[in-house]
């Protein structure tokens, strides 16, 4: 269990905590409360406040360590290294080849459906016009 910071400490609110760590407040005084991270209410119990230095230690020890901060940045990236790495000729006929073997599944499909429609029909006694 964390150590409550002392009383000399720089406290911060958790909503600045949350721009640091990229957790929600919420999420974090749940943190606070569970007692995995260090913190105390203030203003007659009603806001929790937590120091930066209780912080970063949970986050270097739940390895986190702000990746959380640049997540966009890192999706952005992966996206970018993933199109370089599927943008050759070879990768493109192959997933044009996949389309368009979806498409003919979907036309063939139809064409059946229409089949047992008619067939369907002219059980019943419909004539075609």
């Amino acid at each position: 269990m964390p150590e409550t910071p002392k009383a000399g400490a720089h406290y911060i609110t958790l909503k600045e905590a949350a721009k640091i760590s990229g957790y929600s407040p919420d999420y974090l005084g749940q943190l606070i409360r569970g007692g995995k991270l260090a913190g105390k209410q203030i203003y007659l119990n009603v806001a929790w406040v937590t120091t930066e230095k209780a912080l970063k230690e949970y986050l270097k020890d739940n390895k986190v360590g702000g990746a959380k901060v640049n997540s966009r940045k890192n999706i952005q990236g992966r996206m970018r290294r993933w199109f370089v790495a599927h943008s050759s000729g070879d990768e493109i006929v192959k997933f044009a080849r996949k389309v368009l073997f979806v498409i003919l599944l979907f036309l063939v499909a139809l064409c059946l459906f229409l089949v047992y429609a008619l067939f369907a029909n002219l059980s019943h006694g419909v004539t075609l016009p």
